[in-house]
């Protein structure tokens, strides 16, 4: 039995690049996608502690009992990817529409009673007996899994216009409208991104490209210049503009880079940060990497940064790679979504992007974020797993027919 069953394991082949014109190793892009998110989250699992107890403490809180809330949405958000990345592809492909409607209406009930507004910006609602929730997380996954539905329809006509107006057009506007709805530009972009992600794996006509970036780049300029705080936040990392870190009259910038220079290469230590104590505000949530960095130094933030280096590479060669092309749009959807956020989140901390209040993916403190990450993981490493010949593998009915 034993033997029987180490004939079906897939074999692991380090081919990090591949084989000329043979394609790489679908069991190594599984395990490139599946070790940097356990690292990714083990790494959150330390820094969300040491950085959301100073909070805690100072709302007069147990920091073990606050924590204990985050422990069950990581624990539950690594069951969720587990559960999700067995899912089949005929259940996704039956209940794509209803995910993409559930999520854009849960979006929409910001605009209700229920809608509660932070930081300036109107995007939670507020659920009894679960508290604060952020439908734009869940619909960055609804329109991922729209978009790779949509785009292998085979009434679909990917060069007419038209066809694309409507099927694609008008979901993406009514996405990016209901988040625009809560004035949350930050997340915007992060959408934007996501539709580029599938559009490029989709492979539609290069000229339309033109179109869509002044589109894009019109829109985006129109809703910055409605408040004079978002174009001061992009002025303020161009040359020229940019001010010089004052200790009189410090800015957010200012301590998270203050955070990263004290850490040196290894760090003050696990808990040592010392800006954390009310210095450097959403130190546990948006800029948790400037913390992290002050706590271990260039070693931590390198291993991260490396971990997101890899699992994009992984997330790239699946959607490049995979046989099904629902499963390649799909991943491209994903992974422009968290490589863009994860690379805007740690340019802002370092200054070399605008603050846009964006979480660091699988490290930021967050309930929505980090579950709806962990669903979107979960539907990639699906596509990987099958890819991979895992369910062959390692089948419960596979395992029965060994044992008999």
């Amino acid at each position: 039995m034993i033997k029987q069953l180490y004939q079906k394991i897939p074999k692991f082949r380090l081919d990090l690049w591949g084989r000329g014109d043979e394609s790489p190793s679908p069991v190594t892009t599984y395990y490139l996608i599946l070790v940097p998110v356990i690292c990714l989250m083990v790494m959150g699992f330390v820094m969300v502690f040491s950085a959301s107890t100073i909070l805690a403490i100072s709302d007069g809180q147990n920091p073990y009992l606050a924590y204990a809330r985050q422990l069950i949405i990581m624990a539950l958000g690594a069951l969720v990817l587990t559960v999700v990345m067995r899912l089949p592809k005929k259940l996704w492909m039956w209940i794509i529409p209803a995910v993409f409607l559930g999520t854009l209406i849960g979006q929409g009930l910001v605009l209700t009673p229920l809608g509660v507004e932070a930081g300036g910006n109107k995007n939670w609602i507020s659920i009894p007996l679960i508290g604060l929730v952020q439908p734009g997380e869940a619909l960055k996954i609804g329109l991922s899994l729209w978009l790779g539905w949509v785009l292998v329809r085979p009434h679909i006509d990917r060069t007419n216009p038209l066809h694309m107006g409507v099927n694609v057009g008008l979901p993406v506007l009514a996405s990016i409208g209901l988040i625009m709805a809560g004035e949350d530009l930050g997340t915007a972009l992060i959408f934007i991104a996501l539709v580029a992600g599938a559009l490029i794996t989709a492979g539609i006509p290069l000229r339309w490209w033109a179109y869509l970036s002044v589109i894009a780049g019109a829109g985006a300029a129109f809703f910055v210049v409605q408040k004079p705080s978002r174009l001061t936040r992009i002025l303020g990392v161009l040359p020229g503009f940019r001010q010089e870190p004052s200790t009189h009259l410090p800015e957010q910038s200012d301590h998270a880079l203050w955070a990263l220079g004290s850490g040196g290469l290894t760090g003050l230590g696990p808990g040592a940060s010392r800006e954390k104590w009310n210095y450097l505000a959403a130190a546990h949530t948006d800029f948790i990497y400037a913390i992290l960095g002050e706590e271990l130094g260039l070693i931590g933030t390198m291993f991260v940064l490396v971990n997101f280096g890899v699992l994009l590479y992984g997330i790239y060669r699946l959607s490049t790679w995979h046989h099904d092309e629902f499963a390649r749009i799909t991943t491209g959807a994903i992974g422009a979504w968290i490589g863009a956020q994860a690379i805007v989140n740690m340019g802002f901390v370092v200054g070399l992007t605008p603050i846009i209040g964006v979480p660091l993916p699988l490290i930021s403190t967050g309930g929505s974020a980090f579950l709806f990450t962990c669903v979107a993981l979960g539907v990639v490493l699906g596509f990987a797993r099958r890819d991979a010949g895992m369910e062959r593998a390692f089948g419960v009915r596979n395992l029965l027919r060994s044992s008999s």
